[in-house]
């Protein structure tokens, strides 16, 4: 375990975590992170930021988790960064922190338990064991370092995972192979045909305005991440496959799965 010594403490950093939501997984798991970042020590807490400004050499989205998890007191914490410093506490089961490789994290066994029982919390219907299948095959992927798979894989189950939910909740309607946006939420659409993400997005946030909050349906220009995606996933984008650019996908599709399993009809 961490000694002391390692992380002096000079003085606390206060943070304040950023959820009030009512589902209580989700809400335990961010109200403890948040928890965690209002006690952690000023070293340790510095040592956080420099190794997320490190990985951003790779991956820039970890500046934007680094700014998340470097704010005033009282600042709203977003939250992936929160759902990151979650798994960041595993730190603590090294003797000596610079053994620790953040990256590291998603081959672990707390990870993919954790991600997998959130995941099988959910009520998404008949696809339901093929995606959990797949979900596993991109664990495989990031263990492999075969990073050129692993990353359309996450980008499509996201988005995969998001119209599971709407179809379980009733907001689409699978017609042949279209779907239909049931209650005519985004306009323009001939036939109220679905077809992109930013259309399913428009509706989950109908469902539940804390969708708004979950950055890998984000679709501005915000996050590098999702700004990215349509061009990685049409093949014309080739310099996002890393471990970086995995791992923040793996950190929001557990974010995604944590909310959406404590989604009812």
């Amino acid at each position: 375990m961490i000694d002391d010594e390692y992380f002096q403490d000079d003085q606390a950093v206060t943070r304040i975590p950023q959820n009030q939501q009512s589902k209580k997984r989700e809400n335990n798991i961010l109200k403890a992170a948040g928890d965690y970042l209002v006690e952690i020590s000023e070293s340790e807490h510095q040592y956080l930021i420099e190794t997320l400004q490190t990985l951003a050499q790779e991956e820039p989205y970890f500046n934007v988790l680094a700014d998340e998890l470097d704010q005033p007191v009282g600042a709203k914490v977003a939250n992936d960064a929160l759902n990151l410093l979650h798994f960041w506490q595993e730190i603590h089961r090294f003797d000596d922190p610079s053994q620790f490789n953040l990256l590291d994290v998603i081959n672990a066994e707390f990870f993919q338990t954790e991600l997998l029982n959130a995941f099988d919390a959910l009520e998404i219907g008949k696809s339901k064991i093929q995606r959990r299948q797949v979900i596993e095959q991109a664990l495989k992927l990031y263990e492999l370092k075969l990073f050129a798979g692993c990353v359309p894989l996450l980008y499509a189950q996201l988005e995969g995972l998001l119209t599971d939910v709407l179809l379980q909740n009733g907001y689409l309607k699978q017609h042949e192979t279209k779907f239909v946006d049931v209650y005519k939420i985004v306009p323009g659409l001939k036939g109220h045909e679905i077809k992109s993400l930013w259309h399913k997005a428009k509706i989950a946030n109908e469902l539940n305005h804390y969708f708004l909050e979950l950055a890998a349906y984000k679709m501005d220009s915000s996050s590098t991440v999702t700004m990215t995606r349509h061009n990685i996933l049409h093949g014309t984008d080739m310099d996002h496959f890393n471990q970086g650019r995995s791992f923040v996908l793996f950190i929001w599709l557990f974010a995604a799965i944590s909310f959406m399993s404590s989604i009812r009809p």
